[in-house]
């Protein structure tokens, strides 16, 4: 029998409260989304394309512009206090619309996004979860990384916050059925540096890109899963 195993990250408190405790490394600067920062412009996306001065569309062209792209990341999971539940660290490879993102330590995972479908497979624990991302809600912050067109449906409120050599944006869902309260996207540059995902009892997922490498020929088999025999497969 399938043992499910309980995880939370970006991966996920990107996917919110979907699946997993997959500790994050405490990030050495974080203090940008530590900081209460001061918003210098906010607008509702609307349904169709802003002008560029809107904080919307400025955030939509950085995100567009993040493809083919390898990193590493150190991943912190915080609770309403502030203090660390969990660390860990490992590598992010982007290629649109596919995403790989290997926790290396403190124990090995895998979380794949390809056609449509997320999978984290569980090498201690022999076992893949597979959930099917189309027309889900809970992978919503990871989605904004592989499509960003979906900030143009309305769907957030955007803040572009004041904050000393980045750009940084914060993003609340408009409506009350999210499972996330808010995201705030950094970037220095053209680069993502930094993502803080907080839930609604108040717990924060942040997490430091380093090592950033644009333009890198990420091979198709990067998304792909070399599952073990009787590897136990859990549909979510």
């Amino acid at each position: 029998m399938a043992v499910v195993k309980y995880l939370y990250l970006i991966g996920i408190s990107l996917l919110g409260s979907l699946l997993f405790v997959a500790p994050a490394f405490a990030a050495n600067n974080t203090d940008l989304l530590n900081d209460a920062p001061k918003v210098v412009a906010a607008a509702s996306t609307p349904k169709k394309a802003q002008h560029n001065t809107t904080p919307g569309q400025r955030l939509l062209d950085l995100l567009l512009n993040l493809d083919n792209t390898q990193a590493n990341f150190e991943q912190a999971l915080l609770d309403f206090r502030g203090q660390v539940l969990d660390r860990s660290s490992g590598t992010l490879s982007l290629s649109k619309p596919s995403l790989r993102w290997q926790v290396d330590f403190p124990f090995a995972q895998v979380i794949v996004v390809a056609d449509g479908w997320l999978r984290i497979f569980d090498p201690d624990l022999e076992q893949v979860i597979e959930k099917d991302m189309r027309g889900s809600d809970e992978a919503l912050p990871l989605k904004l990384l592989l499509d960003p067109t979906q900030l143009l449906a309305g769907d957030y409120l955007i803040s572009q916050l004041a904050a000393d050599g980045a750009s940084q944006f914060l993003l609340q869902p408009t409506s009350n059925q999210s499972l996330f309260m808010s995201v705030r996207i950094a970037f220095a540059g053209q680069q993502l540096s930094q993502l803080e995902i907080t839930d609604h009892v108040g717990q924060r997922t942040q997490i430091t890109f380093s090592q950033i490498r644009s333009k890198q020929k990420i091979p198709a088999s990067a998304f792909k899963l070399n599952l073990p025999e009787n590897t136990d497969v859990v549909r979510g």
